[in-house]
């Protein structure tokens, strides 16, 4: 597997590809690279279908080993790896420790272990126990076991343990992994610590720029989970740029966490390569979307509209909420990309509040067009939802 890029530059931007993927010949991943997050091996809330259906390109999997724990058993006798037995083969597969979108509770790591909290509860791993997992999970690429307990508040003495425990950590998944033959064809990545200390930052990335591994995670910023949205850029850049100044431009760079869209843009400024998607999905747990403007047209929102007084759409970034109805009466064409989702028909729909419902549903009815058409009555329904305690009628036309 490499790395490469056209061009190098400390601490900026920039754009290149991972190719020569040994298990996946022909595969070429461009960075700045989103990964996808996955839960238990899947990601969530698609069926790998309709993951055919948003994309046909191959894409490269975050499998943290946290959410797979529990399965390593049936990993080993499948003998396949874990790529294989999630049916997802003909995607690269990234395994990390920690569920990003899950917080880590605080302070369980040791001097020889370090736990993750799966399923079935905490289990602790030391760096013979977490390789055994990752040769049988034969991942093409994979993090090195760091202790990572650390974020804002750390003390220094804490710091300093999360260093000299991950370096530590590193040598023994290093020598693991150069005498296997399962692993041979893998990358490895070595966890960049420090917490917020500049000094433990420049530390532990001028240990590892004389490390043999394929590139780095930036680690340690964060205890994962929905509230790392809320750290900014400036939180952010001088422990960031501390580290990448002291490593070289040449290699591979991940960040973990649920990073809200307009930092992710920040860092990829600073000279980070991948990503992965956890945010999304803690946004689609807590019942948001996400409108990106430039793939999609804007809504044609009437002056008269009932939350005009309220600011109608949001402009701060915030969640649209379910009972807003400045999208009531409105409707417009899919964008042509979107189409092929829906046999490229073009659906208008209109979403009004009904207090008079009295029958809800537990969730929202999705029918295709084709069901739709098959019938002899009307192409236009009319499905009852309920959201966030308020009642709906949402008319669905085919036209």
């Amino acid at each position: 597997m490499k790395f490469i890029l056209p061009s190098v530059t400390a601490c900026s931007s920039r754009v290149g590809y991972i190719t020569d993927i040994r298990r996946l010949p022909g595969l070429v991943l461009e960075t700045p690279q989103l990964l996808l997050y996955t839960k238990g091996g899947s990601i969530p809330h698609l069926t790998y279908e309709v993951l055919q259906m948003v994309s046909k390109e191959q894409h490269a999997l975050h499998i943290p080993i946290s959410t797979v724990a529990h399965c390593h058993e049936a990993v080993v006798a499948f003998g396949k790896g874990i790529a294989d037995f999630i049916g997802l083969k003909e995607y690269l597969t990234f395994c990390s420790i920690h569920d990003p979108a899950a917080v880590t509770p605080h302070g369980f790591n040791e001097r020889d272990t370090v736990s993750i909290w799966s399923r079935t509860g905490r289990k602790q791993l030391d760096p013979d126990k977490y390789m055994d997992m990752i040769e049988a999970f034969q991942p093409d690429m994979y993090q090195s076991l760091c202790d990572g307990d650390t974020n804002p508040t750390s003390s220094k003495k804490r710091v300093q343990k999360s260093i000299n425990r991950s370096i530590a950590f590193l040598e023994k998944c290093l020598e693991r992994h150069e005498k296997s033959e399962v692993l041979k064809e893998s990358a490895i990545l070595g966890a960049v610590e420090g917490g917020y200390s500049i000094e433990g930052r420049e530390d532990s990335a001028k240990y590892l720029a004389n490390s043999s591994v394929f590139g780095y995670v930036i680690d340690g910023l964060h205890s994962n989970g929905p509230d790392v949205e809320q750290l900014t850029i400036e939180d952010v850049k001088p422990v960031l740029e501390a580290s990448l100044k002291h490593l070289p431009n040449d290699k591979f760079r991940v960040l973990q966490g649920c990073w809200n869209p307009e930092t992710v843009l920040s860092m990829v400024e600073l000279g980070m390569d991948a990503f992965d998607s956890s945010y999304v999905y803690t946004v689609t747990e807590r019942g948001g979307a996400l409108i990106f403007q430039n793939s999609i047209k804007n809504l044609d929102i009437p002056s008269t509209a009932t939350d005009v007084s309220y600011g109608a759409e949001p402009k701060d970034g915030s969640n649209l909420k379910p009972d807003t109805s400045i999208y009531a009466q409105s409707s417009y064409e899919i964008p042509e990309k979107k189409k092929r989702i829906t046999d490229d028909k073009q659906v208008t729909s209109v979403v009004e509040e009904d207090k008079s419902v009295e029958s809800e549903t537990q969730g929202p009815i999705v029918e295709s067009p084709e069901d739709t058409k098959s019938q002899t009555t009307s192409l236009n329904r009319k499905y009852e939802i309920s959201l966030a305690d308020k009642k709906y009628v949402l008319f669905v036309q085919y036209v």
